[in-house]
């Protein structure tokens, strides 16, 4: 067992009531490190213990796997029963009628039934989510001190005036930069102070471009706290 489990308690709900009832159905029976290390086991020891805890759903195969031990019992499966349900296929193995079958069947329709509900939750929870409102902020001073940088780059090359001409097609692009309306990433301040190297012998593109970043990720720190200072105030 982790160190510290988890135990979920049996009145916060039908998902943390389906947990407690697991693990009060695997007491007295083999471990779970025991399951997880089964040579047909396909779930992890971290998965198992977790579908105990009653924190999330687990998926049909963990819960499975714990049943086939608990509830069920390998022994008395048929290995020439097939099945093409690689999820609950050991069911069918049990014989027909015993206390085993007739409680593995018992525990996976109250999972099934627990997996539908908790699917109808999540798809309502989904729909009643709406996005946050985007907000309004200036320009704060970090970007205006990016696009003066920028700028200061592209006069060097004496082409401030023809920038079509150091940038080509790409011009609109550096256009929405110096406008303040969006950031520049690692590949476009690459870009541009590799155009600007083109016309700036005396300019060293690596220092440059590495420089250029370092200002665009305070830049973009920065409208994440005007962001979130505009948000509060909406409150």
């Amino acid at each position: 067992m982790p160190a510290r489990p988890r135990i979920p308690d049996p009145r916060k709900g039908a998902l943390e009531k389906f947990a407690f009832d697991l693990r009060q159905l695997g007491v007295g029976k083999v471990a779970v490190s025991w399951i997880a290390a089964q040579e047909d086991t396909e779930v992890s020891r971290p998965a198992l213990y977790a579908a105990l805890s009653g924190t999330r759903l687990p998926n049909g195969m963990t819960v499975s796997t714990l049943l086939r031990w608990w509830a069920g019992n390998p022994d008395e499966e048929d290995p020439d029963v097939r099945s093409r349900d690689r999820i609950w296929g050991w069911i069918p193995r049990l014989p027909a009628g015993c206390d085993a079958h007739a409680q593995a069947n018992e525990w996976k329709q109250r999972y099934l039934h627990l997996a539908r509900a908790e699917t109808k939750r999540r798809s309502a929870k989904n729909r009643s989510w709406k996005p946050t409102a985007p907000v309004q902020i200036e320009t704060p001073r970090e970007q205006h001190l990016l696009i003066a940088q920028i700028k200061d780059l592209i006069e060097r090359t004496g082409l401030s005036q023809d920038m079509w001409l150091l940038f080509g097609p790409e011009t609109l692009r550096i256009e929405r930069y110096l406008s303040g309306q969006v950031i520049p990433n690692k590949r476009w301040t690459n870009r541009i102070a590799m155009h600007c190297a083109e016309f700036t012998p005396d300019l060293n593109l690596k220092e440059e471009a590495d420089r250029l970043y370092v200002a665009v990720e305070i830049a973009r720190r920065a409208r994440v706290r005007e962001r979130r200072i505009a948000r509060k105030a909406l409150r």
